[in-house]
Formats: C-alpha cells, structure tokens, sequence
C-alpha cells in the first residue's frame, strides 16, 4: 500500500528538499532579524544596520541548520515508529523534511531573538536627540531619513529613469533631504546637480556593498 502524497514533490531528491527549504529559511531569518531590532538599534545608520542583520542571519542560519539535521533524524524516527518501521516514500519524506525545517526555524527564532532584549534606553534617547537637532540632509542615509513623499518619487523616477530600484529608493530619501532643507533639487537628467548626486548615492550603495562582502567574508572565516 502507498502513501498519499503529501506534497506535490515526488520527483525532487531530499537534497532539492533541503536546498529550498535552505533558501526560505534565509528569507525568514532576515525578515525575523529585521523585525527584531529595526526598533531597537535605530543608533545605527543604515550600512551598518545592514551589516548586522546579514552577520546576525548567517549566524542564525548556522543555528537552525545544525539542529534541522538532528531534528530530521528524530521526526523520521517518529513516522517510521508510527507506520510499522516502513520507509516514507519520497512525497512523504518531503513532508517530514518540511517539518523538520518549520521545527527547527521556530524553535532558533524563538530561543534567540525572543530572549534578553539589548538595553538601549540610553542610545535610544541619543538618537531622539539627533533626529530632532540634526538637519534633514545629516539624516538621509540613516535610520532617521524624511519619507519621501509621492511628488519626490515622481521626481527622482524623472530623473534618474534607468537607475535601478535600489539607487532610486536611496536617492528619493536623498532629493527629500534637500528639498525639506531648502536646497536645490536637480529637476531632469541633464540638471547641473544630477551628475553631483549620482556621485554621492552611488558612494553610499558602493560603501554598502563593500561591508557586506567584508561581512560575508568575516562569516565565511569562521
């Protein structure tokens, strides 16, 4: 007698199992990492935000990945226990890996970012401090950035309309800044100030880029 799939993965090897499991479970560290302390490290600006939540990922990643292993071992354990000793055939033991996955993803997230939240009380006071003493222009690469608003966003697709998504979103808070203070904002591609504020939004995601491949490799070297 056969098992009724339970997932429409017959033909996928445990391996692709793991792999997409692997993949997913990145995604949902990273959002679990950013929910967590997107609050409470708002000291940081953002290129070192960033670098924290991917070294703090990988970190996790390593966690959840050491105990699914232990865990795959033991829900196996528990189906063959409950089925007569019989081996899951492949649907069955996608499933088996799925939840082994959900398991152990939970049980990290829960253990590690659930527990002893990092006194910031002080650093949170300081950065209140700054937001409202410093000028919009001193905060648009940080966490304290004005929110662009929707004319901004028009403007900034106007002229910087084959930019990429990332370089648009960083100028957007950019031409913001400016024109909250005041400053002068470039209206079309072939305004004086496009070239110059190229420069300065292309620096600050090349700076970015840099931190995470110095991250990355920090963790890899572990």
């Amino acid at each position: 007698m056969t098992d009724q799939p339970m997932l429409n993965a017959a033909a996928r090897s445990p391996c692709a199992i793991n792999e997409s499991g692997e993949e997913q479970t990145m995604v949902d560290i990273r959002a679990a990492v950013t929910d967590r302390y997107r609050e409470e490290l708002t000291v940081m600006d953002r290129i070192e935000f960033e670098e924290f939540v991917i070294v703090e990922t990988e970190r996790l990643r390593v966690a959840v990945e050491n105990l699914r292993a232990a865990t795959e071992v033991a829900v196996i354990a528990r189906w063959r226990a409950a089925n007569g000793g019989r081996r899951p055939e492949t649907a069955t033991l996608a499933a088996l890996y799925a939840q082994a996955q959900s398991s152990a993803e939970e049980s990290v997230l829960s253990r590690q970012l659930g527990q002893g939240r990092t006194d910031v009380e002080d650093g949170q006071h300081s950065a209140t401090g700054r937001r409202s003493t410093a000028t919009a222009i001193q905060r648009w690469n940080t966490e304290f950035a004005d929110e662009a608003t929707p004319a901004t966003v028009e403007l900034v697709e106007r002229v910087w309309p084959t930019q990429s998504a990332e370089f648009q979103v960083w100028a957007e808070d950019l031409v913001q800044a400016r024109i909250n203070d005041g400053l002068e904002v470039p209206d079309g591609p072939e305004h004086p100030l496009t070239a110059e504020l190229t420069q300065v939004v292309g620096d600050v995601i090349a700076g970015l880029e840099a931190r995470v491949r110095a991250a990355r490799t920090l963790m890899r070297g572990r």
